[in-house]
């Protein structure tokens, strides 16, 4: 029997209103925080309000930095990293979608220890430096996609060198998750579709990828099972609060999987789709990608791949992934094609070497052997659109 590990050391509060805790937890933390988030849309949906009010009724001061785009830069990192050691702040609250609790996460490490942001990202031969401390982080998403609130990832892009990389520690983990469906209520049907398909594919990577961890399995299967069920709902009457629920929830249970289980060929031959074109929101790439990789993918898994098929509704067996992603990026109209998100076709080359310079550790856990022509293949076809 495979040993399995089970280490999850987030706390979490889930709910309705749980944002409103935000006061009572940061007070274990200190007195002085660095709150981390976008540029608008937590100010026009009234979380920051709902969060600053509570630290405001806890006697908490605060900083904001409000710089944070999505694909989060290394410079965004350094700059917020700068500011909480300017002000001497005490922990560091994320408040915002994947992008800003990334970034809330990696400035902790950042102003912690020596270096800058780019020095503690993960190629395949290690990062340059080792971090040794850190800031308690409080992460509160209003979105229902990564599961950054609840995992040890940051995604970072350098724009001068187009890489897309990973900071991946344990000191990364954040010290309290406050998972609030409230804050998920004024999603766009748009944003709504593109992020549930983020979680989904977290759910499908980490369920059929080499690694084993039967205990972490049940979190993407269960998190699947949920996305198939209500991001439909979700996405068809926005103010269902059912469904809003239940999304918060599953998005949390496939950020816990990819954490124990990683993710595979879908993620690493993302990342430099949107290092080179920051403009593409990630699931975007996982979409336009998602087909053709299944289809290359499922023949080395089949058990997982046509388990996955019936948790969204389709016949038990293997191929029918790829028709369940085919029907699932229809009928939420996500992008098909790499062309659809502009990608030009002279730039697949480059794209095909940076899976191999920056992702190439994914290679080991994929369902099937892949080399670098593999990656090239696979980047045509979702160029062309043909299965």
């Amino acid at each position: 029997m495979t040993i399995v590990n089970e280490y999850r050391p987030v706390e979490i509060y889930f709910g309705e209103g749980a944002v409103k805790k935000a006061g009572e937890v940061g007070r274990r933390f200190g007195f002085k925080a660095l709150i981390v988030t976008g540029r608008k849309s937590t100010k026009v949906s009234g979380a920051l309000d709902k969060l600053t009010k509570s630290l405001d009724e806890h006697g908490i001061r605060y900083v904001i930095y409000d710089e944070i785009t999505p694909n989060p830069t290394d410079k965004q990192v350094n700059k917020g990293a700068d500011i909480a050691v300017r002000e001497k702040v005490d922990f560091i609250i994320g408040i915002g979608g994947g992008s800003v609790l990334d970034a809330a996460k990696a400035i902790s490490i950042v102003s912690s220890n020596e270096g800058y942001a780019w020095d503690y990202v993960r190629y395949p031969e290690g990062s340059r430096l080792i971090p040794y401390l850190n800031r308690p982080v409080i992460t509160i998403p209003t979105t229902a996609g990564t599961g950054s609130e609840v995992n040890r990832y940051s995604v970072l892009t350098n724009p001068m060198t187009k890489e897309k990389m990973v900071i991946s520690h344990s000191l990364n983990y954040p010290k309290v998750a406050l998972v609030d469906p409230e804050l998920t209520y004024t999603m766009s049907p748009e944003l709504t579709a593109i992020t549930g398909f983020d979680a989904l594919m977290h759910a499908l990577e980490s369920l059929t990828n080499k690694r084993e961890n039967f205990i972490a399995e049940e979190y993407a299967i269960k998190a699947a099972e949920l996305i198939a069920k209500w991001l439909p709902v979700a996405y068809e009457e926005p103010e269902n609060k059912k469904a809003r629920r239940y999304m918060s929830y599953a998005a949390m249970l496939a950020g816990i999987a990819i954490d124990h289980l990683g993710v595979a060929l879908i993620h690493a031959m993302e990342h430099p789709v949107s290092g080179h074109y920051p403009d593409v929101a990630h699931a975007e790439g996982l979409s336009a990608l998602s087909t053709y990789i299944t289809a290359f993918n499922y023949k080395g898994n089949p058990e997982k791949y046509a388990l996955f098929a019936k948790l969204m509704g389709e016949e038990e067996k293997p191929h029918r992934a790829v028709d369940a992603l085919v029907k699932f990026i229809e009928r939420f109209n996500l992008p098909k094609t790499l062309e659809e998100l502009g990608v030009e076709k002279e730039k697949l080359e480059r794209l095909a070497e940076d899976v191999y310079m920056c992702g190439r550790t994914a290679f080991a856990v994929n369902p099937v052997e892949v080399d670098m022509d593999a990656v090239y293949e696979l980047y045509e076809r979702a160029y062309e659109g043909k299965l």
